[in-house]
């Protein structure tokens, strides 16, 4: 063999032997990322045979690396952090190590664009300071373990992201809130995003879309951006300085500095010991450009901006749709199912309004009656299965408990003025020939009969589920001309429940507004019509409302709801008032007969008021 043949050989047997070095650096988490172990893809047989470490099997190191998770995490987080890792785990072993975000030595423009995108995390109303994309800086001659240190940190960023985007900042708002808040987030699948991700030709509007796309989300976004001082017209960001916000200083961190920072063209200055820039934070070369625009307009220079030295920007006057409300109410869209449903019924408790949506239009909007604060209408989704005209009612226990047995106890009058029935494992009893000092009254059955008195009216509107709450008629049609309507049990009153049975049962049946009369005139008492397609039903609350011309309008916090996630969101989770577990048993209590009398006054509508 030539001295040249040898030369080239001894070259390509070099470079094959890197390749493989750094294939099996690029199958793990290394220490530069933080973690504590190494967690190789590739085979032993790549490593050269001498060499004395022992490399650890991906199952060996995932387990070692949930531990030490589950040691400084407890609950959901650390459950979605050993998620993670086992997802990367699968997706670097099954496509045979190959990175998606390095190429050459370097990051990949996908990586760059990605990054970028996930820097942007504060337009969509996300927390972009979540994000740990300092992980992934490379110097001009990264060793195999930089390398692979930046592809495993941008890969964990993205799945992060995916979260966030997908679900929310607030993993299980039942638990975290109030059991009240029936929502899950609708999370991707990590191997899921992983794969799609690394598909997709366009990776930065791939993690744009992981948000939700409801033209209502869309439009408290672009609140958000104008409320901070940002416009985007053709792709170009505008960017204002907001007439009102904290003052900025020296050291100080915040979105309006990146703001500040583009105003003045201050550049960014490099961080300590090649850790990555941070546009947001106020630092010397922004200091210098503050002092120099404060002398140029005549203002007292010490660097501090100010409320003065914010108004010669041109900045956005302050809205009465706050910043922490828009996020709130972005945040509660995340955990939105994804497709509400061609046709669907949805309620807002803050607007007390009830609309019925077809194909993205609204074809019916009424006012309705939601629950008491200490007995709210709960939030959740599900579907409507049954309309029923001239319905019984049956009384559910919570009232049985806390409203009837009282009654019950003073000599038994509440059921008669009210036509309510009792009944025992199917056969009538009489309520003089129970000591109720003694029964459980939740294993009778209390209900009232159709009929003008009835507290469900004509209509009730079906959708099972664990709440016990669903939508019907009231005789008592003044309090909707109530500003606050909150007056039920938790069920949803609603004004005009006909015209609301016309709707659904048009879309359903083909049915006209004199077949729901005829039903409601000649029709037989308890009238379940099975709907042949289901409609979902979303019962939502959202405290921030766009409408067409994309003006937000609020809406009272009534149940606290806002409240809650605004401090979730904070942090501050300490300070988040649960409330009680309106789903958990409900318990008689004692019952003491009175040695004197004390009738019910107006029972009817104070305990009866569905």
């Amino acid at each position: 063999m030539s001295g040249e043949a040898r030369a080239f050989q001894t070259v390509a047997r070099f470079t094959n032997l890197r390749w493989r070095f750094l294939e099996v650096a690029m199958r793990g988490i290394l220490v530069g990322l933080g973690f504590a172990v190494i967690l190789p893809f590739g085979h032993a047989s790549a490593i050269e045979p001498d060499a004395p470490e022992r490399l650890i099997t991906p199952e060996e190191a995932v387990g070692i690396e949930a531990r030490r998770l589950v040691e400084e995490r407890s609950g959901p987080a650390a459950n979605a952090d050993k998620e993670r890792l086992a997802a990367l785990t699968s997706f670097y072993a099954g496509r045979e190590s190959r990175p998606i975000w390095i190429a050459r030595d370097k990051l990949t423009l996908k990586a760059k664009s990605t990054m970028d995108e996930i820097r942007r995390a504060d337009d969509w109303g996300l927390k972009a300071s979540a994000f740990r994309l300092r992980q992934t800086n490379l110097t001009s001659s990264p060793s195999r373990q930089d390398l692979a240190a930046a592809e495993i940190a941008l890969s964990l960023e993205v799945l992060k992201y995916a979260n966030h985007a997908r679900g929310g900042r607030i993993i299980e708002p039942t638990k975290q809130l109030t059991t009240y808040i029936d929502r899950k987030p609708q999370l991707l699948p990590p191997s899921v995003v992983l794969n799609e991700i690394a598909n997709a030709e366009d990776a930065a509007a791939y993690l744009r879309e992981l948000n939700p796309q409801h033209p209502q989300f869309l439009a408290l976004r672009q609140a958000l951006l104008k409320q901070r001082g940002v416009s985007e017209e053709n792709g170009v960001r505008k960017l204002h300085l907001p007439a009102y916000g904290p003052q900025l200083s020296l050291g100080k961190r915040h979105p309006d500095v990146a703001i500040l920072r583009h105003l003045l063209d201050a550049p960014v200055a490099p961080g300590r010991d090649g850790a990555e820039s941070d546009p947001e934070l106020f630092d010397a070369n922004l200091n210098e450009a503050v002092r120099a625009f404060q002398r140029e307009n005549g203002l007292y220079v010490d660097g501090i901006v100010g409320r003065k030295t914010r108004s010669l920007f041109g900045g956005v006057e302050e809205a009465s749709v706050s910043e922490q409300m828009l996020l709130a109410n972005m945040e509660q869209w995340r955990w939105m199912p994804r497709d509400l449903g061609d046709f669907y019924v949805t309620a807002n408790i803050p607007e007390y309004r009830v609309r019925v949506m077809k194909d993205g239009r609204e074809v019916h909007d009424e006012r309705m009656i939601v629950g008491k604060i200490n007995k709210q209408t709960p939030v959740f989704s599900d579907v409507m299965e049954t309309v029923v005209f001239h319905p019984f009612w049956g009384v559910p226990n919570s009232i049985k408990v806390n409203e009837i047995l009282p009654g019950l106890a003073r000599g038994g009058q509440v059921l008669r003025r009210h036509n309510l029935r009792l009944q025992y494992r199917g056969r009538p009893v009489h309520p003089d020939s129970i000591d109720w000092s003694r029964a459980d009254i939740r294993n009778f059955h209390v209900y009232q009969p159709p009929g003008g008195g009835n507290v469900l009216g004509k209509v009730k509107f079906m959708f099972p589920n664990k709440h016990q709450v669903y939508m019907h008629d009231t005789p008592e049609k003044h309090l909707f001309k109530q500003n606050q309507r909150t007056f039920s049990h938790g069920c949803m009153r609603i004004r005009n429940p006909l015209r609301l049975a016309k709707a659904v049962l048009q879309h359903d049946r083909g049915w006209t507004m004199d077949q729901v009369n005829n039903t409601v005139d000649r029709g037989p008492e308890n009238n379940n019509v099975k709907l042949e397609n289901k409609v979902p039903v979303h019962v939502t609350y959202f405290t921030a409302v766009a409408d067409a011309d994309g003006n937000v309008q609020a809406y009272r916090d009534i149940y606290g709801h806002e409240k809650r996630i605004r401090l979730a969101l904070a942090g501050r989770w300490n300070e988040i008032q649960r409330g009680r577990d309106h789903l958990a048993p409900v318990r008689p209590r004692r019952i003491v007969r009175p040695q004197y009398n004390d009738p019910i006054s107006d029972l009817f509508k104070q305990a009866f008021g569905f």
